[in-house]
């Protein structure tokens, strides 16, 4: 094992400057803090001591943390990423096991059934084959086959690809299996500081994730200051802008491309270098606005090419970006063949002559590269066909940058009319029907149902046939339809004010501004849901004690109330059917909270909230507002709601009958703290009074039970003291 990793070190220091190039461009968003290593200046550190690092600050930060492996204990593992972690920690934390995979991944999976964090270690690549059966039938499906009332947080630390001279099952590239094993996420970082933040952020998720660590640099360098935290699951990075062509990669191969890039510009190509990151989940919108900005795309990875993760990415590719490739989608791989031995391991790697032959054939092909001119706000060209427009997520109002594709109505191939539904999303707001500003024949879907997506990036693809016709007019979603009305962002058009005798006109103009995207979705529920609100008023003193006895702020507090309420009353954690005419209770609670942000009002959502205690809660709710505002709150913490905690008292509202966050079914306001006179043992002092209202779909309960919760959210605002 030494000689493999003396060969790794050689290996890695000849690819030192690519991977610090990556390094340079990855956008550091924040750090862990106080439950992290001491900040310390920027040093060289290497991916080895990264990756160290942030195991010691996992297990010093949660005592559910357990690390365990072959050879992981007193050795430190045989690439000595554990190294020091059992001294430091004990032979409870991290801690050694017999020489069988599947038995390791077993036990982790019943240590994350009890509530503890496992991280285990595949030595190798390959040996984590024996474990594959634990790993799909049960590490993948748990959630699923609970319904969610189970998750699974476990890692599956995986040193993985070639580089290092390996003899057999010792080298491999096993991502694909992964990636197409349904329920697990699948890490790969190339730099130290994706090393470190992307390990963090695996150890905290509540799903199965799949870290696969590229060997090879495990001694690559890099100057970081941990702790620190990149950007999160399911985003990619451009380690190098360019405009003539896309180079997609990841993991090990994200240094050679860089080399490629650098040499395919003394040549007169700008080549742009995407860092996937994540495999699952994929970040489609950075991987298509790359590619329709290029027009151009060549993916690189170590695997084998035939049913590999490269074979999804150019159909992805080819599927959203089809009208405005200029070449074929060309993937450079591993050879089709069982890994070699470590004399052939240079023929099979992909190295940087054969990215640079796929770039110069990208380059021959679609005519000669040149500068393109960004495509008006419209997305119009004109084709042999028609003219060409590209529909675009419009700006939703209220602040809100992105949205779910929840379901696509329409397929390539069909023809659209004016105003006809395209696709319904979900904002952190509410769910929008999307109609056709166009008519004409759909060419292209340019993201999947399931994807978040941004205000103004591609949706699909539209061919007009002849002249466009002039569109309704008809304002559903706040940007209208008429030919007019076309664009993001729409200027206030004044009105022609009333004349006067002379000429003039006696006042000022009106002005005329189109409906936000939630209105039509406010009006859907006003119409369809049966909502009532009940409100009560509470003595807040013993509120307030215990947010100063307990040094927090008053929302966990309010959402603690509020989780012990819906414990005992679960009707108002629900949804409605209405295809089915069922109500369905829900198994969890998802706690949504509103946050004001410079971006406007979010709602992130604490996922399992009823399963926190409650300093984890509160610091789940830290975490989340702070992400809101850095405009960086993960995917899966905007949607899946199922009650809502709506603070309005810091917009200095008394109270309020809210609408509901639909398909959620109850939701409780709380208005602002305000002093009040209040009876008190037979005398009149003045109070701290909270204003609660609860609002809630009369169809999954009755008003003696809504009376019920709001009654015990009170009583626990009025003594609070039992957290």
């Amino acid at each position: 094992m030494t000689g493999a990793r003396d060969a790794t070190a050689a290996t890695d220091m000849t690819e030192a400057t690519d991977v610090t190039e990556a390094a340079g461009t990855a956008e550091a968003t924040g750090t862990w803090g106080a439950t992290g290593t001491v900040e310390t200046p920027a040093t060289a550190i290497t991916m080895a001591k990264a990756l160290n690092t942030a195991l010691r600050d996992a297990l010093r930060a949660d005592e559910r943390v357990l690390v365990f492996g072959e050879d992981v204990g007193r050795l430190g593992g045989v690439f000595r990423i554990t190294d020091g972690l059992t001294d430091t920690f004990g032979e409870r934390r991290c801690f050694d096991t017999p020489v069988a995979e599947a038995g390791i991944v077993g036990l982790a999976v019943g240590l994350a059934m009890a509530g503890f964090r496992p991280v285990v270690e595949m030595q190798f690549d390959a040996f984590a084959y024996p474990a594959f059966e634990q790993i799909a039938s049960h590490v993948a499906k748990l959630r699923s086959r609970t319904r969610g009332t189970l998750t699974l947080p476990m890692v599956i630390r995986v040193p993985y690809g070639g580089g290092i001279g390996g003899v057999e099952h010792h080298s491999d590239s096993s991502e694909a299996y992964y990636a197409h094993t349904a329920g697990l996420k699948v890490v790969t970082p190339a730099t130290v500081a994706d090393a470190y933040s992307l390990l963090r952020e695996a150890i905290d998720d509540p799903d199965p994730v799949v870290f696969l660590e590229p060997k090879r640099h495990y001694w690559s360098k890099e100057d970081v200051e941990l702790p620190l935290r990149t950007s999160p699951f399911g985003t990619a990075a451009v380690r190098r802008p360019g405009a003539d062509a896309t180079l997609v990669t990841y993991g090990p191969s994200v240094a050679v491309a860089l080399k490629a890039a650098r040499e395919a510009a003394a040549e007169g190509l700008d080549v742009e270098v995407l860092d996937l990151r994540t495999l699952v989940p994929l970040d489609d919108h950075t991987l298509t606005a790359s590619v329709r900005r290029t027009g151009r795309c060549l993916v690189l990875h170590e695997a084998q090419g035939f049913a590999g993760v490269g074979a999804e990415i150019a159909a992805r590719v080819q599927e959203r970006c089809f009208d405005a490739l200029r070449a074929p989608v060309l993937r450079v791989t591993g050879l089709d063949i069982p890994y070699p031995p470590p004399l052939l391991e240079g023929a099979h790697l992909p190295d940087v002559g054969r990215v640079l032959a796929g770039l110069r054939r990208l380059a021959r092909t679609g005519g000669p590269v040149t500068r393109r001119a960004i495509p008006a706000p419209d997305g119009r060209s004109e084709t042999a066909h028609g003219t060409v427009r590209v529909f675009r997520l419009p700006d939703l109002g209220e602040g809100l940058t992105e949205a779910e594709v929840l379901e696509w109505k329409v397929a390539v191939g069909d023809h659209l009319t004016h105003d006809q539904t395209v696709a319904e999303v979900e904002t952190a707001k509410s769910a929008v029907d999307l109609p056709s500003p166009f008519t004409g024949t759909v060419t292209a879907l340019h993201c999947r149902a399931g994807e978040s997506v941004q205000v103004g990036a591609p949706l699909l693809s539209v061919v007009e046939a002849g002249s466009p016709e002039a569109g309704s007019g008809a304002v559903l979603t706040g940007y209208g339809t008429g030919g007019a009305r076309r664009g993001l962002v729409q200027t206030p058009k004044p009105t022609e004010a009333p004349r006067t005798d002379d000429g003039g006109t006696d006042e000022r103009p009106a002005t005329r501004v189109p409906l936000d995207a939630a209105a039509g979705k406010f009006l859907t529920v006003q119409r369809d849901v049966p909502a009532v609100t009940i409100w009560a008023d509470a003595d807040a003193t013993g509120l307030l004690a215990a947010r100063d006895a307990q040094g927090v702020g008053l929302l966990p507090l309010l959402a603690t109330s509020c989780l012990a309420g819906l414990a005992i009353f679960p009707e108002l954690n629900s949804r409605v059917d209405t295809g089915s005419s069922e109500i369905v209770r829900l198994p969890r609670v998802h706690l949504g909270f509103a946050a004001q942000t410079d971006h406007g009002l979010v709602v992130p959502v604490v996922r399992d909230a009823d399963r926190l205690p409650f300093d984890e809660l509160a610091a789940e709710l830290r975490r989340l507002t702070a992400l809101a505002r850095s405009g960086t709150l993960p995917g899966e913490h905007r949607t899946g709601g199922t009650f809502t905690l709506n603070n309005f008292g810091p917009l200095d509202v008394d109270g309020a009958t809210p609408l509901l966050n639909h398909p959620q079914t109850a939701m409780l306001g709380v208005g602002r703290l305000l002093d009040r006179p209040w009876a008190v043992n037979g005398r009149v002092e003045v109070r701290k009074i909270l204003h609660l209202s609860l609002t809630f779909d009369h169809r999954v309960c009755d008003g003696g039970t809504a009376a019920g919760f709001l009654r015990h959210v009170v009583e626990g605002v009025t003594g609070v003291s039992h957290h």
